[in-house]
């Protein structure tokens, strides 16, 4: 019985050791897809962080370009017309203030 507990524990303990270095290898990715559907995939733990800096580095070029004064920069072209909201406040006959919301359109 004392054998078959060392045993035991020397294959449980070699399995934790074998086993640290796999977290950095390519794993299962279980999830849900945009349509709502099951998906299973493969995720490389350090490709996804080449791509999440390679977005950060893209964001911060185009916000120090529409800093710079490119406004086109952004690529808000998905909205042609550029709105705007202008409150003008009057006063009328009797001194109260009128407040009006006018929607502009450039």
């Amino acid at each position: 019985m004392r054998k078959f507990a060392f045993l035991a524990g020397a294959v449980i303990g070699s399995g934790l050791l074998i086993g640290a270095p796999s977290v950095a290898q390519p794993t299962l990715q279980f999830g849900i897809g945009p349509d709502g559907r099951p998906q299973v995939g493969v995720r490389d733990p350090q490709q996804e962080e080449r791509e999440r800096r390679e977005r950060w580095r893209q964001r911060r070029e185009v916000e120090r370009a529409y800093d710079a004064g490119r406004r086109d920069a952004r690529g808000d072209d998905v909205y042609v017309e550029r709105c705007r909201n202008v409150t003008i406040e009057e006063r009328n006959r009797w001194g109260q203030i009128e407040v009006r919301r006018i929607r502009r359109c450039d």
